[in-house]
């Protein structure tokens, strides 16, 4: 009997071939596995996690290595201990420092803080959009008694936001109301073991929700949820934001009579709003100052002369005295001057010019969002360091260097991950990004654009986002048929789609008879029409049944890693979620752990060492020519003054008259 398997489609004839095949498979379903899990990591813990490998495998560890190594050839194979330790202090202070500070200083205001002043406590790692959202949700909320609500009536009320929301109703029905009071019990009810599996399935069944009730099911975030026009986030988050809220601000307001509590509510929402503004500029004028202070480290390490020139000239000529000769500038700071604090905490959480600014410095958590960033890498890496330039060679290596670096850290990784989405989905026909509306009747340039973009433009989907996408096709608006049309509008081929598993592939083929065309040469929309044609259809419902929902299930051998972070439960996926996160999976973990790390951490070294060299030897050049030019000037001149001098010359005179 002929056998196929999903994931290389080679036939498989003799047992030998089965054996081999397996073990192929079994080591490329282990490295996947891994691929899955780096990724995951990297979901799970955004920028710093990203930005922390690239940064120690791309800089940290690789570049001392290339220090050592540094001239070693025109150092008579020394060492070279000096660049290493320049290398090393520069790279192991930069990157961990702009994540360890903010990490500090937001837990700092969470709790030691928090015992001083309202201003700070739980509620200042939530955003002041959500601030004000949640504070007027608290408000509204009046329990039975007449009094305000405790964790789990504020938890109900705003769950009940979030789905009257997603469903698109007015006022929230008598459904919506059940659904929230029981996400909200669920919530209470968890204990710390459990709680980021009820966060998980709570997620989960929001998104089905959100799913069955989308106007636009194509371009829609199934798993992003609304409280207002201006505070919207994935639903895992939203959860943790009010969790964070209700342990500050309901805490202290709970059982508060009703026209007392207002009034408190939001007194202490002004003051987190304008506590949060607060934090954020410290944590982010906290890493910008010493990001100040680490050239003069890096270079006190290195010693007073440049060690990247040793073995390339004499040691009377490494230092370069007049780039050295800085003039002390006095900069002047001037700070915004606001009103009361309900007025300063309007124009942090407002539309205008600080309303704007406020949210583009927005930490999430220690994570610094991309704006405040490129700041950094501007501000807090690339001027200290051209400044503090030992000499010529050392600033156009540091141009050369920390440019590309900045770079790559900020985009680099996202950019080839949205190539390579692109490049997996005309493979596998799999929707692997968001391209939002009108991208196919863009220009060519402009369709690049949305490549190149690191914040908007294309966006590669979260594994909660494709779970959401690929789980329970028949509960999109239109069932079947609204997943079809997601993956064509979106450029996905469901041709290739339906053909991973050889069931779907055999289902949309009984579906395809009555066109007498089968499902290899069947475009997209014959593909749609069929199944909207045959809604009701035995073999509609069999397809829809294929791409079951993600369920927990326990894990037989706990890996080292699983027992520390505590984990018992793993997701099984349906075949589309897995094959969809697999690929984006794949190059996350090759960007980060490979090609950014060679590139950044060998080759970009490599290149400056090879450029200075040159660099060298021309200016040598350069000098040794001049010098001879000199020579051969001052020759002749002599030649002509002895011949002057001779008496030939001398007696010239008589022989002319």
């Amino acid at each position: 009997m002929q056998i196929n398997n999903v994931d290389t489609n080679f036939p498989l004839h003799s047992k030998s071939e089965q054996n081999i095949n397996k073990k192929y498979n079994k080591s490329f379903k282990g490295l996947d596995s891994f691929c899955l899990g780096v990724a995951n990591t990297i979901e799970t813990g955004g920028l710093v996690v990203s930005f922390t490998l690239q940064d120690m495998l791309g800089t940290n560890l690789p570049r001392p290595f290339m220090g050592l190594r540094r001239n070693k050839e025109e150092n008579h194979g020394q060492v070279n201990k000096s660049f290493a330790a320049k290398e090393a202090v520069r790279e192991f202070l930069t990157g961990p420092s702009m994540f360890a500070i903010p990490y500090a200083m937001l837990k700092a205001g969470k709790g030691f803080l928090g015992n001083y002043t309202d201003m700070f406590g739980q509620a200042c790692e939530v955003p002041a959009k959500f601030i004000k959202s949640f504070s007027n949700i608290h408000a509204r909320n009046v329990s039975k008694n007449g009094k305000l609500p405790d964790k789990q009536e504020f938890y109900k009320s705003t769950f009940a936001q979030m789905i009257k929301n997603a469903k698109g109703e007015k006022e929230a029905s008598n459904d919506t109301v059940k659904t929230a009071e029981r996400f909200a019990r669920e919530l209470v009810s968890s204990n710390k073991e459990n709680l980021t599996n009820t966060i998980t399935n709570l997620s989960e069944e929001f998104s089905e929700i959100s799913k069955a009730h989308s106007k636009n099911a194509v371009h829609a975030d199934f798993t992003s949820a609304s409280l207002s026009k201006d505070a919207s986030a994935p639903f895992s988050k939203t959860v943790s934001h009010m969790m964070s809220y209700a342990d500050d601000v309901v805490e202290k307001t709970k059982g508060k009579a009703l026209e007392e509590g207002k009034a408190l509510i939001e007194k202490l929402a002004n003051k987190k709003i304008v506590g949060r503004f607060i934090l954020n500029l410290s944590m982010y004028s906290a890493v910008m100052g010493f990001l100040q202070v680490i050239p003069r480290l890096y270079n006190n390490a290195e010693g007073d002369k440049n060690a990247g020139l040793k073995g390339l000239m004499n040691e009377e000529t490494f230092h370069d005295k007049e780039l050295n000769e800085k003039e002390n500038k006095k900069h002047t700071k001037s700070n915004p001057s606001f009103g009361s604090m309900a007025g300063a905490a309007k124009s942090i959480a407002g539309k205008g010019n600080i309303g704007k600014f406020a949210e583009m410095m927005e930490f999430d958590g220690c994570n610094v969002s991309f704006n405040p960033l490129v700041g950094i890498m501007i501000g807090g890496i690339m001027y200290p360091r051209v400044t503090n330039a030992k000499d010529k060679y050392d600033r156009e290596e540091i141009i050369r260097r920390d440019a590309i670096t900045c770079v790559v850290m900020c985009v680099g990784e996202k950019i080839l991950r949205k190539g390579f989405s692109k490049v997996n989905e005309a493979t596998s026909g799999i929707v692997l990004a968001a391209k939002g509306e009108g991208f196919d009747d863009k220009s060519l340039p402009k369709k690049v654009l949305d490549y190149l973009k690191p914040v908007n433009g294309i966006q590669i989907f979260s594994s909660e986002q494709i779970r959401a996408k690929y789980s329970n096709i028949d509960k999109y608006k239109d069932g079947v048929k609204g997943f079809c049309d997601f993956i064509s509008n979106q450029g996905g081929n469901l041709s290739k789609l339906f053909s991973l598993t050889d069931k779907t592939k055999a289902i949309v083929n009984d579906l395809l008879k009555s066109e007498n065309i089968d499902i290899a040469s069947a475009d997209n929309k014959t593909i749609t029409k069929v199944i909207a044609d045959k809604k009701n259809a035995r073999e509609v419902e069999k397809l829809a049944a294929e791409f079951k929902p993600s369920k927990r299930v326990p894990i037989e051998n706990q890996s080292f890693l699983d027992k520390i972070l505590n984990r018992t439960e793993t997701i099984e996926d349906n075949p589309w979620v897995k094959k969809a996160r697999t690929l984006n999976a794949r190059f996350t973990a090759l960007s980060v752990l490979v090609l950014v790390p060679v590139f950044l951490g060998f080759l970009l070294p490599a290149i400056n060492e090879k450029s200075t060299k040159k660099r060298i030897n021309d200016e040598k050049s350069i000098n040794s020519i001049k010098n001879n030019n000199i020579s051969n000037q001052k020759t002749k001149f002599d030649f002509m003054n002895k011949f002057q001098k001779s008496p030939i010359f001398s007696n010239m005179d008589k022989y002319t008259k």
